[in-house]
Formats: C-alpha cells, structure tokens, sequence
C-alpha cells in the first residue's frame, strides 16, 4: 500500500489569479486613472487661473509699453461671448489689423472662469459681447477693470488707470482685497 506524501499531493488546487489576469486588471485601472485623473486637477486647479490673470496682466504692460515706443495704435479686444482676447493693430497696409507679436497671441479663457463685467472709466459697464480698449502713442486711452469670477465668492480684478499708466491685478474674497503675487 503507497502512501501519500503531505508535501506532495496528487492533486493541487489552487485558488489564485493568474499572472495574465492580473496584468489584465492593473492594465483597466491605469487607463481609467489617466483618464479620469486629468478632469478633477483642471477644474481644481488655482494655479491655472493665477497664471491666467497674470499672463493677460503682462500682455496689457507689455502692450501699452509697444504702443508707446512705436507710436502706435493698438486694440486689446475682449470677446466675453466667445471667452477670449486678442491685439489687433491700426496701421496702413494691414487691413486685418493682424498683429505680428509673439508675446500678443490670442488667449482662450480657462474653462472654470467667467468674465462677470467689464468696466470702462468713462463708459458703462458690459456683460456680453465685445469690448475694445484702445492703447495709444500716449499709453491707455481710457482707464478699465475687468472682473473675472471663478467661484461664488472668489473674484480676480484686473485694473487699468490711464492716469498714470498702470495695470494692476487684485483678489478679491468676500469683501476683501489683496495683491495676486
């Protein structure tokens, strides 16, 4: 009569996963991952928004400082329906007004912001549509203050003064004002 080894059974049953199933599962999980993880960061992510206002408080800088060296007429257009702005320039031989400037590309909006008004001094305040601010030979024809909403009770200021030619950036939370950087 044999006996049977304990180390060695006849028959092994194992209850276990393959090494083909597992990869197949860890394969499903890292492409839903990827997928799903880029939508939570953009549409939380402040640092977005901040470079956003920043990069259009630069453009305005760097546009009036242009205006003023070439003596020339510049407009900064903010389309609030289609969310964007863009240059456009007023001089013979391009009646397109194309502006051929590496640093005045149009700018889409991040998608989590909104234009809540636009404000120009002397003028009236818009909420739709387009507004043009010219930039001169002397610098900013009018003074302006644009405000963008991203959350309910987070607002970015971007103020133009045409006094004294300067373009500043503020955050406003709930009633209170502070300097963006």
């Amino acid at each position: 009569m044999r006996k049977k080894s304990r180390f060695y059974p006849k028959y092994r049953f194992f209850n276990a996963f393959t090494l083909i199933e597992l990869l197949v599962v860890l394969a499903i999980l890292s492409i839903l991952f990827f997928i799903v993880t880029p939508r939570f960061i953009s549409s939380s992510n402040p640092e977005k928004t901040k470079n956003f206002i920043l990069k259009l408080q630069n453009s305005l800088v760097y546009l009036n400082d242009k205006s003023i060296l070439e003596k020339k007429v510049y407009l900064f257009t903010l389309d609030i329906d289609e969310r964007r702005y863009y240059f456009v320039i007023s001089e013979e031989g391009n009646p397109e007004g194309t502006v051929r400037d590496r640093y005045l590309t149009p700018v889409q909006f991040p998608a989590h912001l909104t234009v809540k008004s636009v404000k120009v001094i002397p003028g009236d305040e818009v909420i739709e549509g387009k507004v043009m601010l010219p930039f001169t030979p002397n610098g900013m024809l009018f003074s302006f203050e644009i405000i963008f909403q991203e959350k309910e009770d987070l607002l970015f200021i971007v103020r133009g003064n045409h006094l004294i030619n300067s373009i500043d950036v503020v955050r406003k939370i709930e009633e209170e004002e502070r300097a963006l950087y």
